[in-house]
């Protein structure tokens, strides 16, 4: 798989970049508030459940945002496509990429992929199921998929 995208840690620069992205009520804007808060307490930034985030770049622009977080064996993620990318049959390649960046940056036996995402984003959850993931689980507002790593 050749690599499209280069993924760098996330700076407070890319986060204020990614802060002000608007997908016009497509669905809702990214959970940013976390990095911004413990840089103010600690000056790291740490995402949503103390997720590690990485801004990925197409060249010197800001693609995407990818979010891991390592549990025994499983890593959870959280991404998200800029919004001049997203319907434009990028985001299962942009997916898998991430999936492999992760799996090679953290020193972990991964075995399982793991995301959540909300019932009403019927696009994010064709292109899961696209890049392999399955439901297992359900709440009122979100699907819990899982995707073993190969």
């Amino acid at each position: 798989m050749t690599m499209m995208y280069t993924f760098v840690p996330i700076t407070l620069e890319y986060l204020k970049e990614i802060d002000a992205w608007d997908y016009e009520g497509r669905f809702e804007n990214l959970f940013m508030k976390p990095y911004f808060t413990s840089y103010e307490k600690d000056g790291v930034l740490i995402g949503p459940g103390g997720c590690d985030g990485f801004v990925a770049l197409e060249g010197e622009k800001v693609a995407g945002l990818f979010e891991f977080t390592v549990s025994g064996n499983t890593v959870e993620i959280g991404l998200a496509l800029h919004p001049r990318l997203v319907g434009k049959g990028l985001a299962v390649d942009y997916v898998n990429e991430g999936i492999q960046f992760g799996l090679n940056y953290y020193d972990a036996r991964i075995d399982v992929v793991r995301l959540e995402v909300e019932k009403t984003n019927k696009a994010a959850i064709r292109v899961y199921e696209k890049a392999g993931f399955k439901r297992v689980d359900e709440t009122d507002d979100d699907i819990v998929m899982k995707r073993d790593v190969e």
